[in-house]
This record gives C-alpha cells, sequence and structure tokens, in this order.
C-alpha cells in the first residue's frame, strides 16, 4: 500500500471569549452561513462535477448519490460509504458538504469525516448536535486534509490545522509517545504525540488510499473557542445530525452513518462467584487474639497496553482488596471485588455487586500493614459497599480507594484522564491503570514501599461466613 507522509497539528486556541474567524480564502470554507445566499442543487451539482473534470484523484474514487441530498441551513449535505476507525473501532461517518461563500460568492465543497468520541457515544448511544463530542475532519475534493475541528458538549474547543517543518522540529525534542491509532474512511493514517510542555494526546489516522497523516492536540488554553459564535455543532459541519436512510450499525463495508457505541470491555472476573459482604467480612471475627496481626492488600489488574479506556476487550482493568487476619496458626483471608450488575450497555451505569476475586490474575500489588482500627474500618466499608456502580463516577477503582480512605490508608490518588482531549472534553475517573501509574509513581519516590510489579496471582479467599 503507497503511503505518503502528511504532518498536522490539532491547535488549541486560547481565548477567554467566543470570538469569530473573519477571514476567508480559497482553502478554508465559509463558516457565516446566515448571510450566505441560497444554494440551488443544480450549483450544487455542477460545482462538484466540474471538479471530477480537473481532478485526478479524489472526488473521482468516490460514489456521490444526488437522490441521497438534502439541504442543511444553507449548505447541501450528501452522505458517503466508507467510516473512519478510530481507538479500533468503527465509527462516525462522512458526508460532502457543499457551501456558498458569503464573502465571494465562490461555492466550496468539503468532505467532512465526522468521529465521535467513543465513551460520549457510550453514554449518550446516539450523538447530537447540542452534545457532539468529537473530532471533525475537513478534505478538499482531493482528500487532502484542510483542517477541521475539535468538539465537546456540542461546542467548538479546537481547531485542526497543517503543522509547519519548524513546528515538527520544535515539537520533536519535547518527549514524543504513542498513544492511538485512527483511520479515516480512506485509510489515512493520523497520529497525535505527546510532548510535556503543554497536554499533548497522540493519535493516529489512516485512510483508504493509504496515505498517512501525523498530527498532534495541544491544549494550552482554559476556555471555550466558538468560531461560530453560537451553540456549536449548526455551523459548516452539522455535526451529530443522522440523515433519513442511513445505516446505524457499527461499520459493515459499504454503509454510512453513525456506529452504534462500543461494547464496553470486559471486566476481569466479572464472571466470579457473587458474594454477601457483610458475611465474607464476618468471618475475621473467628479470630479473637489480642495481638493478630492485620494486612490490607491492593491489587491491579491493568488494561492491555495500546487499547483505549472501555473501548474492546481488556481494555478496563481492574482493581481488587484484599484483608489478611492473622494470630499465630490461624489466618483468614478475603479478595474481593466491586462490580456492575448490568452487561451490555448497562455495564455502564448499574446497581453494584461484590464478587470473590480470589485466584485472579494480577499486574501490581501494593500491601499495607494496619492497626485494628484501620482494619475494622476497612470492614465495615466493605460490609455495606455503595450500592450503585457507574464506570467513570463510581467503579472498582473508586471502591478500594475509599475502602482504603475509610481505613487511613495512604492509597495514592488513581484520578486519571479519560476521553477526548480539550477543556470541557477531557473526562477524569479513576481508573485501574491510573492506579497502577500512581503507585509506580510511588514506588520511584520511596523504593522502600511495599509494592510488587511482578504480578502474580490474588490471594484466595476464606468465603462467606454464617
Amino acid at each position: 500500500m503507497k503511503m505518503k507522509n502528511v504532518i498536522l497539528l490539532f491547535l488549541i486556541i486560547v481565548t477567554s471569549a467566543c470570538t469569530k474567524d473573519q477571514s476567508e480564502s480559497e482553502d478554508q470554507p465559509a463558516t457565516a452561513l446566515s448571510s450566505s445566499p441560497a444554494l440551488s442543487i443544480e450549483e450544487a451539482k455542477t460545482y462538484v462535477e466540474s471538479k471530477r473534470l480537473s481532478d485526478s484523484s479524489g472526488i473521482n474514487n468516490l460514489k456521490i448519490d444526488w437522490s441521497t441530498a438534502r439541504a442543511n441551513g444553507k449548505r447541501w449535505v450528501i452522505p458517503l460509504e466508507g467510516q473512519p476507525v478510530y481507538q479500533n473501532y468503527k465509527q462516525g461517518y462522512r458526508e460532502l458538504s457543499i457551501i456558498r461563500n458569503p464573502e465571494n460568492q465562490k461555492i466550496y465543497a468539503r468532505i467532512l469525516e465526522v468521529v465521535p468520541e467513543a465513551i460520549y457515544l457510550q453514554q449518550h448511544q446516539k450523538s447530537t448536535p447540542e452534545t457532539f463530542t468529537g473530532r471533525v475532519f475537513e478534505y478538499d475534493l482531493n482528500y487532502r486534509l484542510k483542517g477541521g475541528r475539535l468538539y465537546s458538549g456540542g461546542k467548538q474547543v479546537g481547531n485542526i490545522k497543517q503543522l509547519t517543518e519548524s513546528e515538527i522540529l520544535k515539537n520533536g525534542s519535547k518527549g514524543i509517545g504513542h498513544n492511538n491509532t485512527f483511520n479515516n474512511a480512506q485509510g489515512k493514517v493520523m497520529r497525535l504525540m505527546a510532548t510535556q510542555s503543554c497536554h499533548w494526546v497522540q493519535d493516529s489516522y489512516v485512510d483508504a488510499n493509504g496515505d498517512l497523516t501525523i498530527h498532534s492536540t495541544q491544549i494550552c488554553f482554559t476556555s471555550f473557542y466558538d468560531s461560530y459564535g453560537g451553540s456549536g455543532g449548526g455551523g459548516y459541519d452539522g455535526v451529530g445530525g443522522d440523515y433519513p436512510g442511513r445505516g446505524t450499525g457499527g461499520g459493515a463495508g459499504g454503509q454510512t452513518g453513525s456506529s452504534a457505541p462500543p461494547a464496553p470491555s470486559n471486566l476481569p472476573g466479572e464472571y466470579n462467584n457473587v458474594v454477601n459482604p457483610k458475611k465474607m467480612m464476618d468471618c475475621f471475627s473467628q479470630i479473637t487474639s489480642p495481638n493478630a496481626a492485620f494486612v490490607v492488600r491492593v491489587y491491579v489488574v491493568e488494561p492491555q497496553p495500546g487499547t483505549s479506556f472501555n473501548v474492546g476487550a481488556n481494555s478496563f482493568g481492574h482493581v481488587a482488596i484484599s484483608l489478611t487476619k492473622s494470630a499465630g496458626n490461624s489466618t483468614i483471608t478475603q479478595t474481593i471485588g466491586f462490580y456492575p450488575t448490568g452487561t451490555g450497555l448497562d455495564k455502564l451505569s448499574s446497581k453494584s455487586q461484590i464478587l470473590n476475586n480470589g485466584y485472579l490474575e494480577y499486574n501490581m500489588s501494593s500491601t499495607y500493614f494496619v492497626s485494628a482500627e484501620s482494619f475494622q474500618n476497612v470492614i465495615d466499608y466493605i460490609s455495606n459497599p455503595p450500592t450503585d456502580y457507574h464506570f467513570t463516577d463510581f467503579n472498582c477503582t473508586a471502591f478500594v480507594y475509599n475502602a482504603g480512605k475509610a481505613g487511613g490508608i495512604s492509597l495514592p490518588d488513581p484520578t486519571t484522564q479519560i476521553g477526548l482531549s480539550g477543556p470541557g472534553g477531557a473526562g477524569l475517573a479513576m481508573t485501574p491503570a491510573g492506579m497502577a501509574s500512581a503507585l509506580r509513581e510511588q514506588k520511584l519516590n520511596n523504593p522502600n514501599l511495599d509494592i510488587n510489579e511482578s504480578g502474580g496471582q490474588m490471594a484466595a479467599s476464606k468465603g462467606e461466613c454464617k
């Protein structure tokens, strides 16, 4: 497959108020739609067909069904076959958008690839202009990337533009790392890079023509930027809407339209036995010695490297907690985890349950020797766990962190960024990956801590006691 490199930058604009870019050029589409003269379908079709005659690639390779064209404000929109692939999942759609520039009355056409953020799609299950969170890539009719926009909650929070050679050299010295891959409907691979100066997120994108494009998202601002001066989602992009007759499957060949939400990740140990936490904790009363020793362990099952949070198999991970009480020859251990009761998309938010995590494989663990009072406080917390589970607001990691907090155990904060990068777009959640990262940082700062990075098998549980 022939590959060519194009370097791009997601530039997040610094501003404290909504602004509107008044400049338009031959290479940029008009955004002031409200003042644009009417554009007839005949004019739109004539313009696009004239480009077919003059261009040797791009538009000539696209199937345009004019019978599906519809007016959207002051523009004409035609859905196109093909779907981008982001986070290893086909999602979003692409469309041909044709508009007249109100400044010079010229007609412009762009191919838009609309890619909703996976977590947003899971939570909303269908994108709308008012809530759209994701990326919109904008191509000319030769399928050259001209730019694009970054959205969060229906508001534009960033722009995409080409990266100059000097910017490439400057950013290249700031520690670039890899994160996600992104394939557009033409097969173009895009990469976001990560640096230490501002917050950067790395990604990749390959279009169907086999062209490789590299871009990066830099976040260096503290407030929203809205180039339309409105509520977002209703300008040139018109993101989030559904066309009549558009398919909504997961990206089957030849199908257009928004994909179904990616299925939530499997959870390690999710098919283990359900246990009654209070009956599990009651077992510790069987050891009555005043000289008993008390140990609390935190186990982390990390998500598979290279996955995106909660998108695809083994992309979530798990955090479990284990309590051990010993006196003489008597030892009781209980190892449990906090899980949802729901399945499928209901797994994201449902009632909670406690499962036995004995013998589960783990990647990291941290051991804490505690007092009888601290141990009892942890027991009390686990005996009456929160009744609700939410994959970002209160999950297995949050449960273990709060159990440790109840016992006065200095667990590191496992909060990490998830989802779309950018103010208002980047979500924060306590995650297994965040716990693993926080423990590694603790170990680095204090090598004497009892933190095991070699992995192993979680301690077996005694089970319930009546």
